[in-house]
């Protein structure tokens, strides 16, 4: 990892993706087998379940698997009566075990079947079970060789989820292309110009990267926070000030992208966790998660309210470019048209490494432009 200088790719990359694929479902399609499937799939932190007993269920599968904390660990169960195949559990809490509520079958936190009302016999029917791998916390079912990638990432100092509670979930719907959504995500060249808070919270001439093969890292400055820009911003700063005795952290923002969907961030005493979960070619699902030191979680609700409210300030702005960015595009597949600009750097490293990473995975299929009006 080091600093990166500033220059700019002057000539368009190849890497750019056609501007039919941010439309197409047979490219979709393509994404899920061999990005999403084959990737690392990120189901939950630990600190979900914290306790023997917890459960929290999968709100981007509608619920229909959990995580459960059992004798054994944690786990993730299917969450679907093997009797009439109803949703049981819903959201997060606490139980003995799973109860289905229209026959009353029972399950053990193993998913092992215990009851079932009226059976003279025991049908055996237990839950499907599916074994996890784990970095920093955060729980995969995919590829072990995949997490193993993620050891000896710089700045986990930072990421660390030692010492922190899981506080809340938020669930946000992107009316376009999810890879819109990873590079706006990926892209400080839109962050002074584009986000009156955020812009002068974070100091992007700060800039720091680095690339795994599915991953990237950038963390960037923090600036001197004397003024807020925006109300919303002006009462986070005033509580990042207040919450570190008037001086500033280290940094302003660390942002991970674990490809294909899943995003690490750490901000002044708060981690999130966001993954997306492609619904069509032009609806995402995005699910967020808030993390907090203990005492802030615990003691400290007006930092809590002001950092969320920061946030999700500049979730609409981010909205609003990738709206334009896929309107655009989709401006330019009406007139047969396909358009791509260059990178800049180091402000747009992470996007190029993105595009590179679908390219790899996703090969000359993508360019295949006639399956998008099969599609």
């Amino acid at each position: 990892m080091s600093d990166v200088g500033t220059f700019s790719r002057l000539a368009p990359s190849p890497a750019q993706l056609p501007v039919h694929s941010y439309f197409s479902q047979s490219v979709l399609n393509l994404e899920l087998e061999r990005c999403f499937k084959a990737g690392p799939g990120y189901v939950g932190h630990r600190l979900m379940v914290d306790e023997a007993g917890r459960f929290h269920t999968l709100a981007f599968e509608d619920h229909g698997r959990v995580l459960v904390h059992n004798n054994g660990g944690i786990e993730l169960l299917s969450n679907v009566c093997r009797h009439r195949q109803a949703v049981m559990l819903e959201g997060r809490g606490q139980a003995d075990s799973i109860v289905c509520p229209l026959h009353r079958w029972t399950y053990n936190l193993q998913g092992e079947l215990i009851g079932a009302p009226h059976f003279d016999e025991d049908p055996c029917r237990h839950l499907k079970r599916q074994a996890l791998n784990e970095w920093n916390g955060l729980l995969f079912e995919g590829p072990k060789a995949l997490i193993d990638e993620l050891k000896d990432v710089p700045f986990f100092d930072q990421l660390n989820f030692e010492g922190y509670v899981f506080h809340s979930q938020q669930e946000h719907i992107c009316h376009y292309n999810w890879k819109s959504f990873v590079e706006v995500y990926m892209d400080d060249y839109h962050v002074v110009p584009f986000h009156p808070g955020l812009g002068q919270f974070v100091n992007c001439e700060q800039l720091r990267w680095h690339f795994g093969e599915n991953y990237n890292i950038q963390a960037v400055g923090l600036s001197s926070l004397e003024s807020g820009p925006t109300p919303v911003y002006k009462r986070w700063q005033n509580e990042v000030l207040r919450m570190h005795d008037q001086k500033l952290p280290r940094f302003g923002a660390i942002w991970m992208t674990i490809y294909p969907n899943i995003m690490v961030e750490w901000y002044p005493k708060v981690l999130v966790v966001s993954s997306l979960h492609p619904v069509g070619p032009q609806e995402t699902r995005n699910i967020v998660e808030f993390y907090y030191p203990e005492e802030i979680a615990f003691f400290e609700p007006s930092y809590i309210e002001a950092q969320q409210a920061a946030y999700n300030e500049t979730v609409i702005e981010d909205d609003e470019i990738a709206i334009r960015m896929d309107r655009g595009r989709k401006a330019l597949l009406q007139r047969g048209r396909n358009e791509i600009g260059p990178y800049h750097s180091p402000m747009e490293d992470g996007m190029l490494h993105f595009h590179e990473y679908l390219r790899r995975s996703l090969g000359d299929e993508i360019f295949d432009e006639s399956a998008y009006h099969r599609s």
